[in-house]
């Protein structure tokens, strides 16, 4: 059963991720007065290839038990924690969401394989840092 959960969790966290990305470029392209590119194009890329890539992981670690697929996961959940932060009025919320089931899963996951929570607590806390970093030098490029 517990399996069951995580892979429903992965799959919302993966329709929310690319679902809303895909559906936030459809109203930006609606609206002309409203460029795309280089932001909110980058940033919609990104949050998509976030949820692809937690769902990869997922797989990964049911497939191969010598990569850290669980550090991967854990780093993508704090990336979307990340990309709460700076996008918190636009796409926060649905951010929020696939943020939370793909860390219900990695929680469960964690409890499946009865591991600690120190190192992944840390690949969190990383990918939540490196994201925000990553996204305010877009900020900082796009204006000029």
């Amino acid at each position: 059963m517990q399996s069951i959960v995580e892979w429903l969790l992965v799959a919302v966290g993966a329709l929310l991720c690319i679902g809303g990305a895909i559906g936030f470029w459809q109203a930006q392209t609606a609206s002309p007065a409203a460029p795309l590119w280089p932001l909110p194009a980058l940033v919609l890329f990104e949050w998509m290839l976030l949820g692809m890539i937690s769902t990869i992981a997922a797989f990964g670690e049911r497939r191969s038990k010598t990569f850290p697929w669980a550090n991967v996961r854990w780093a993508v959940c704090g990336a979307l924690f990340g990309l709460l932060i700076v996008g918190v009025f636009s796409i926060g919320p649905l951010a929020l969401l696939a943020a939370l089931a793909f860390l219900g899963a990695a929680l469960l996951d964690n409890y499946r394989h009865q591991r600690g929570m120190n190192a992944y607590v840390g690949a969190l806390t990383a990918g939540t840092v490196a994201n925000i970093v990553l996204l305010l030098l877009l900020i900082r490029l796009a204006n000029g």
